[in-house]
């Protein structure tokens, strides 16, 4: 009789590699959900990035809405360590000649030397109505931080053991001085002891605060507490130096600052371009690689595309010398890429800077029409918007798409853990079945022999 005995399992196979392999035929439609997946990441990320850099495009829409980015001014001062200026967009264009006669100081009140100085006795010193509490034994720097911590409008320091007391806003006005009398004062003389004020409660040392002091194309008493000249001419603001000399002279000039708009439309230019390329990137075709981007064949993207070309080339209005963006240097070339000639918007802006800038920022509430600005911003609303815009709702179908494929991944996978378990309880039970037979012939080749051996000795 053949020998059944069988080495480690009673089969001999290896189950767990069986098992395995039986499983991974059930496992395959995971393998196909995750490529849909993966595909479906890079599309939601191709649309992800595509809605980043249309918000990019509308930030610079918003500036070309602007009246402040086509109307704005530009200072220059003839000599900048006497003047310079700046202008609001009401601003006139002129030139201003200025002569400083006098700069705004602040109020130094300025102690005597004290090596060692310890107050003698707590005492309160009162600055512009705020109490400053020294106490006994303090010292100058001491007095020093506690001023400079009581936000009193006053400063601190202390120089070569001389306390120096400062009005933090220059002009006569935040003096501490009404009149001639001065309004700092104490409870027990510390301030005639640091030698601020004299025995008759006089300053000892002062370099006492000015106004400014100017005079503008002739007209004199003009004067300021601070060097910044802010209501003499409307819409501008004059700094004077603080080291100006008495009787120096400048000339400020005011002209349109094109600059501003020739920055904020070519800032809009290159994001155009940023967005029309990578849309191009994304749903064009490479002969070379012979290979297609996550979205060719997207119409979205064509239609999307389509219309932002479309409101830049057609035509704003239908009267005027500019009518489309064309005339003030923005085209778009047969590859649909978008130059600016600055020079012409500079030429458009200085011969009519409110037809110019209106191709850009009119409302048809009140100009009967809407510039290109105004278009694109509304249409980029409606595509950028949240929960409602075109892209955003994109975004959210290709989730729940991901969300429902990973819903049918964890269907498979507890599928998968129940047909592995039924595995392993038929071949548990083969394997019990195949072990209770070799049991069996065991027995029986035991029985055999033993019959085989009694008559042996029977016969002798």
């Amino acid at each position: 009789m053949a020998d059944l005995s069988l080495s480690g399992l009673a089969t001999g196979m290896d189950t767990d590699s069986i098992i395995n392999q039986l499983v991974q035929l059930e496992q395959r439609p995971i393998y196909n959900y995750q490529q849909e997946i993966s595909e479906l990441e890079q599309t939601k990320g191709a649309w992800r990035d595509i809605n980043t850099r249309l918000d990019n495009l509308e930030s610079k829409i918003t500036d070309l809405k602007l009246s402040s980015t086509y109307n704005s001014r530009t200072t220059n001062s003839s000599n900048k360590d006497v003047v310079t200026a700046t202008a609001a967009n009401s601003a006139n264009e002129a030139n201003y000649d200025i002569t400083v006669n006098q700069v705004a100081t602040a109020q130094r009140l300025i102690g005597a030397r004290k090596t060692g100085f310890s107050a003698a006795a707590d005492d309160v010193i009162t600055l512009n109505g705020t109490d400053v509490n020294i106490s006994v034994g303090d010292s100058l720097s001491d007095i020093s931080t506690k001023i400079n911590d009581a936000n009193s409008g006053y400063s601190a320091s202390v120089i070569d053991d001389v306390l120096v007391i400062e009005a933090e806003k220059t002009g006569v006005a935040n003096a501490l001085v009404d009149g001639t009398t001065p309004t700092i004062s104490d409870n027990s003389g510390i301030l005639v002891d640091l030698g601020i004020l004299d025995g008759a409660g006089n300053f000892t040392n002062e370099k006492a605060a000015t106004d400014a002091k100017v005079e503008i194309n002739g007209i004199t008493g003009i004067t300021s507490a601070s060097n910044e000249i802010t209501d003499a001419v409307a819409g501008m603001t004059f700094s004077i130096h603080p080291g100006a000399a008495a009787g120096s002279t400048a000339t400020i000039s005011v002209a349109k600052d094109t600059g501003k708009a020739i920055k904020a439309v070519q800032a809009f230019v290159n994001q155009y371009n940023s967005v029309m390329d990578f849309m191009d990137s994304k749903s064009g075709y490479d002969a070379e690689t012979e290979e297609g981007g996550i979205l060719q064949g997207d119409g979205t993207v064509m239609r999307l595309q389509m219309r932002l070309r479309e409101l830049v080339t057609s035509k704003v209005k239908d009267t005027g010398n500019y009518q489309t963006l064309n005339s003030v240097g923005i085209e778009i070339d047969r590859d649909g890429v978008m130059s600016f000639d600055s020079a012409k918007l500079t030429e458009a802006l200085e011969t009519n800077t409110e037809e110019a800038m209106n191709l850009f920022q009119a409302e048809s509430g009140t100009e009967g029409y809407d510039g290109m600005a105004v278009r694109m911003d509304s249409y980029l609303d409606q595509v950028l918007q949240s929960n409602t815009g075109l892209i955003p709702r994109r975004l959210d179908l290709y989730d729940n798409q991901i969300e429902g494929l990973n819903e049918d991944i964890a269907d498979v996978q507890r599928r998968v853990e129940m047909t592995r378990q039924r595995y392993v309880e038929q071949f548990a039970a083969m394997e019990e079945a195949i072990s209770e037979m070799q049991s069996q012939q065991n027995w029986m080749q035991s029985q055999l022999q033993n019959m085989g051996g009694s008559t042996v000795t029977s016969m002798m």
